[in-house]
């Protein structure tokens, strides 16, 4: 395995590491809040460069048959990010506060809801990547060959932390943020601030879990579907 492909990986997930403390916006600074965003958002400049290959066969992609869900996540969080970026700038009042822009309640309010839905879609692009990530650690760790009990623990374990992250939906309203519902619940941190990124982290691990299996089901269905085709 190439130490280079260990280490873009290892590049990725901090830059959803950082997306996730940046959430905490109330936990945070402002100027450490825009020099966290700012971080993730080089660091996602420096993935798309580095599959820069994808989005070039792109347009070829979308006459073939390709993965539909990989396509819509990834296009949908690059508008996402792109809203965030553009944002980020409009109200930034540390980073690029020397820029003559301002934005006003309105660029704040799809700065909010852009950095949601990119949380949910990071977390979507993970589940539909997770087999190939699955391998990649498996090699690191020299986990041995497939194994029924070490699978069916790793399900149970991967079960609770969606059932959780189902609970943390409603607990953090998520539903609420990803349509721009205004709101006054706001997380005290000074009550707990492990118990904010707990709930973020089973949040994320429901959403790649969803998405997960309902490519396991597409690519099931398509398969079925190929083998129908043939017996005709």
């Amino acid at each position: 395995m190439s130490p280079f492909f260990v280490i873009r990986l290892v590049l990725d997930f901090t830059a959803a590491g950082l997306l996730l403390a940046a959430l905490a916006y109330w936990w945070l600074d402002n100027t450490s809040h825009e020099l966290i965003g700012t971080g993730m958002f080089v660091l996602l400049v420096s993935h798309n460069v580095f599959n820069r290959r994808w989005w070039a066969r792109l347009p070829k992609a979308v006459r073939g048959r390709p993965s539909f869900l990989t396509i819509a996540s990834n296009i949908s969080i690059a508008l996402a990010i792109s809203a965030l970026l553009v944002t980020s700038v409009l109200i930034s009042r540390t980073v690029f506060a020397f820029l003559p822009l301002s934005g006003g309640p309105t660029a704040r309010e799809i700065h909010i809801l852009a950095a949601y839905w990119a949380f949910i879609l990071a977390a979507v692009h993970l589940g539909l990547h997770w087999s190939m990530i699955m391998v990649v650690i498996g090699r690191l760790l020299r986990v041995g060959a497939p194994n029924a009990i070490r699978t069916a623990c790793l399900r149970a374990v991967a079960g609770a932390i969606a059932a959780y992250g189902i609970h943390s939906l409603f607990v953090m309203g998520i539903g609420d943020k990803l349509m721009a519902l205004p709101s006054i619940d706001f997380w005290d941190f000074q009550e707990s601030t492990i118990g904010f990124f707990l709930h973020h982290i089973a949040i994320l691990g429901a959403c790649a879990c969803a998405a997960y299996y309902a490519a396991v089901w597409l690519r099931w269905a398509g398969a079925v579907r190929r083998v129908a085709d043939a017996g005709e």
